[in-house]
């Protein structure tokens, strides 16, 4: 009998809830939310209100390692917060490797091309924040962003 320690690995959270609180915190997240606990869904949904420039709390970094699903709510504002950013670029990463995390994204009025391109509203929002980073980062964002637009999930504006 084969033993893998992906197979062995524990979940703490069915679903990692990744978002910008201001676009979606009290509207679609919510009301998702409310539906996953609803129906036995451990999730989940940081309610703390970060601190522009702190890094990332651990507790964040665990909870995504720690999650077998991440529904990610990219909405026109999630490219100007490098902890969006950052939590994708995390997401994605561990959707790569075997038995990874497994991301729905929900583009929420935002159409994924423009998110796959930052391009038009999304693209200035992302312009926004790019100028005081580096280029390294600037270029794993860039690749997370372009690789969860071309994830299969849903659009708001085709609802």
């Amino acid at each position: 009998m084969a033993s893998s320690s992906s197979r062995a690995r524990l979940w703490r959270y069915d679903v990692f809830l990744s978002f910008r609180g201001p676009d979606t915190r009290q509207n679609i997240v919510s009301h998702i939310n409310s539906a996953l606990l609803h129906n036995g869904i451990f999730t989940f949904k940081d309610d703390e209100r970060l601190e522009i420039g702190n890094s990332i709390p651990d507790e964040l970094v665990r909870a995504i390692q720690t999650s077998r699903f991440a529904i990610v709510f990219i909405s026109e504002n999630y490219a100007t917060s490098t902890w969006c950013l950052e939590e994708l670029r995390m997401i994605m990463e561990l959707q790569a490797v075997k038995d990874g995390i497994i991301v729905v994204p929900i583009f929420h009025g935002v159409a994924p091309c423009d998110v796959r391109h930052q391009r038009g509203s999304f693209g200035t929002a992302f312009a926004s924040i790019v100028s005081s980073e580096t280029a390294e980062k600037i270029l794993r964002w860039r690749e997370a962003l372009t690789r969860v637009a071309n994830l299969s999930g849903f659009d708001s504006n085709k609802w």
